[in-house]
C-alpha cells in the first residue's frame, strides 16, 4: 500500500483507503507557558559527528524527522487535537500540520536527515541554558531525527521567544530552521493531505447557565436551536473522561461520516461548533486527519 504522489495531492496518504475532501485555510500556531528547559539526546558522546556510511539507510515509510509544538497553556481539547508541525517520512513524504503534503527527492531527504543528525549530536545541542526566565504563552519546541543508532531529539521551551536572549545554542535554531524551511515549502504547494483515519475531539459546551468548553466560552446560548446542531448518529465517541474530554480515532465509515458532518478547525483557532449529544449533553467538537504513523 502506498501514499499518492505530491503531483496529485488529493490522493489518500494512508494505505488502502479512500480519499475524503477537506477545505484549505490558514493554519494557526498555538502557544502555552514557559516552565523549564530540557535538552536530551539518545546517542553518542557530545561533539561526535560521524561521517555517514553506505549503511545510512533511511527507514522506509517510518518518520525520519519531526517538528512539534507541545505543552504550555493549551486547552485540553486543542492539545488533544493538535498535530505535529511537520513530519518527514523515509519515502520522502512531508506532511505539514496534518493538512498539507509534498515530497522530498532522495537527495533532499538524505541531506536533511544527515544535517539534523549532525546538529543534534553536537556539543551545543546538549548544553542546558544557565538562566531560565519565565515567559508566558511560550510553547515547547521538540525536534527529532532518525539516525542509524537511534532517534536523536531535543525539547526546548520558549525556543523562538528566547532567540534574542541567546539562551539556547545556535545549533538548536539551525535544526528548527531546517524543518521550518521544509514546512514552508510544503505549505506553499497547497496540496491537501487526506487520510481514511481521523481523530475527533469533543469537549463540554455551555448548557445555557454556566461552565466553559475548555477552549473558550460559547457566546450564544447553545440550548437555542439556532446555535446548536444535533450530533451525527453515525459518529460514535467514547464516554467523557473526568474533565469531560471525549477523543476517538476513527476509521472506515465512521471516519467518513465525521468528515462529512463535523466542521474542521483547520486554522487551529478553537472555533469549534456546538453540538447536542443524544443524551442532551452539549459539546463543542472538531477533527483532523491522522498521520500515517499515528
Amino acid at each position: 500500500m502506498g501514499r499518492g504522489d505530491a503531483q496529485h495531492g488529493v490522493r489518500d496518504s494512508v494505505r488502502g483507503g479512500e480519499p475524503v475532501d477537506v477545505r484549505l485555510t490558514r493554519r494557526g500556531l498555538l502557544v502555552g507557558i514557559l516552565t523549564t528547559a530540557t535538552l536530551s539526546a539518545c546517542e553518542s558522546a557530545p561533539g561526535v559527528t560521524p561521517t555517514p556510511t553506505p549503511s545510512f539507510d533511511l527507514p522506509g515509510d517510518a518518520p525520519v524527522a519531526a517538528w512539534e509544538l507541545t505543552g504550555g497553556l493549551s486547552a485540553a481539547g486543542i492539545a488533544a487535537l493538535r498535530p505535529p508541525r511537520l513530519v518527514v517520512y523515509g519515502d520522502g513524504d512531508a506532511i505539514a500540520d496534518a493538512a498539507y503534503r509534498s515530497r522530498l527527492d532522495p537527495g533532499q531527504l538524505r541531506a536533511l536527515a544527515v544535517a539534523l543528525a549532525d546538529d543534534l549530536r553536537s556539543t551545543g545541542a546538549q548544553k542546558k541554558p544557565t538562566i531560565i526566565p519565565t515567559i508566558a504563552d511560550a510553547p515547547v519546541t521538540k525536534v527529532s531525527v532518525w539516525s542509524p543508532s537511534g532517534t536523536l531529539t531535543f525539547a526546548a521551551e520558549g525556543l523562538d521567544e528566547l532567540k534574542a536572549d541567546r539562551l539556547y545554542a545556535d545549533v538548536l535554531y539551525a535544526a528548527r530552521d531546517r524543518l521550518a524551511a521544509v514546512h514552508k515549502t510544503v505549505s506553499a504547494t497547497a496540496q491537501p493531505y487526506l487520510a481514511t483515519r481521523v481523530r475527533v475531539v469533543a469537549v463540554p459546551g455551555l448548557d445555557g447557565t454556566a461552565g466553559s468548553t475548555g477552549i473558550d466560552p460559547v457566546t450564544a446560548d447553545p440550548s437555542a436551536s439556532a446555535s446548536t446542531t444535533a450530533w451525527p448518529a453515525d459518529v460514535l465517541l467514547p464516554a467523557p473522561d473526568r474533565e469531560g474530554l471525549r477523543k476517538a480515532d476513527l476509521d472506515g465509515d465512521t471516519a467518513r461520516a465525521a468528515v462529512r458532518m463535523l466542521t474542521r478547525d483547520l486554522d487551529q483557532r478553537g472555533a469549534w461548533p456546538v453540538y447536542r449529544m443524544p443524551d442532551g449533553t452539549v459539546v463543542r467538537a472538531s477533527w483532523r486527519y491522522l498521520l500515517p504513523h499515528e
